[in-house]
């Protein structure tokens, strides 16, 4: 494997990470025509379910402590998983934190708003998801004339800081493969601000496994933006470590199953979220993870795999929006 560039880049280790495979052997059987399907917990991540953000952080923080930050700026929407993790992390880290997010301040704070305030140096409540970037970037030049030093983390961790994050997740499930002796034609995971997609696309050709489809089901975005997310997440590391860059032809996204709006759910969300749960016991969340399973049972039904392949559902975790 081509991993000795990558390994260069800085990690802080956050958390026991080689999540587990497991086979979903009674969804498989109740589902006609289904392929062989198993599922990555990466909701086993960490104390309080922090879900694979958690990977992407591990290496923006570990950029953030190079660059001598004594605060960092992020931001996602009222319930993000990932600010609220963002902040977990800093407060861990010694580090300060200022989260900019978009929507309506709950009257009464649950969920991962509850806990960001917890952990959380600031928040700034801010009207629209378009009013983050300039927010965060207006915040980070207030710090810098008062003599701090900020480093902003930008939506989902998505860029070539986080990226390496799933990079690693890749050369982690092939190591999983190996063990268990068996391959994978299929990946499907959420997708939306393209961190995760895009470190699997870099990862699978750094760890060779050119032989896996990815199918990245988006939350929110059109399948044209959600391909420039992804491309321009996977590409800088893939030029860092020799890789040819990819586009979007290279891709295969599907945005059939956003909804109506972003962390609403659908009736095909819910249903998929009813099997998962009825079948395995797993728990799915409304905003990626259950849109996800819809859009792989959709695939199913359509007949995009055999039913000798082996199709990973790769359960990002994100559960504290269901209370």
């Amino acid at each position: 494997m081509e991993t000795k560039k990558f390994n260069e880049i800085t990690r802080i280790p956050l958390a026991p990470l080689n999540t587990p495979v497991e086979p979903l052997e009674r969804l498989t059987a109740s589902i006609k025509g289904a392929p062989n399907l198993f599922i990555k917990r990466d909701d086993f991540i960490g104390p309080l379910v922090w879900g694979n953000k958690l990977r992407k952080l591990e290496y923006s923080f570990g950029a953030a402590k190079e660059a001598g930050a004594d605060v960092v700026i992020t931001c996602g929407a009222v319930q993000s998983n990932h600010a609220r993790t963002t902040s977990m992390v800093a407060r861990r880290l010694g580090i300060e934190s200022l989260l900019v997010l978009n929507g309506v301040e709950p009257e009464t704070a649950r969920a991962n708003y509850l806990i960001s305030k917890m952990m959380a140096s600031k928040i700034l409540i801010v009207p629209d998801k378009d009013d983050r970037q300039p927010a965060m970037e207006e915040a980070a030049k207030e710090y810098r004339g008062s003599g701090r030093n900020p480093f902003i983390i930008p939506l989902g961790a998505s860029d070539m800081y986080g990226t390496p994050g799933f990079v690693r997740a890749m050369i982690e499930l092939r190591q999983q493969q190996e063990s268990a002796g068996i391959r994978f034609s299929h990946i499907v995971v959420s997708s939306s601000s393209g961190g995760t997609q895009g470190g699997m696309e870099a990862g699978k050709r750094i760890a060779v496994m050119q032989d896996i489809d990815i199918i990245g089901i988006s939350a929110d975005e059109s399948c044209s933006g959600l391909c420039k997310n992804v491309v321009r997440a996977a590409n800088p590391i893939l030029q860092m470590t020799g890789f040819d860059t990819i586009n979007d032809s290279d891709l295969f996204v599907d945005d059939r199953f956003t909804g109506s709006e972003y962390g609403k759910p659908t009736a095909e969300s819910e249903k998929a979220a009813e099997l998962f749960l009825t079948h395995e016991g797993i728990l799915l969340d409304h905003t990626y993870t259950a849109k996800a399973a819809a859009g792989m049972l959709k695939l199913i039904e359509e007949g995009r795999f055999s039913e000798r392949d082996n199709v990973l559902f790769w359960h990002t975790g994100g559960l504290l929006n269901l209370f």
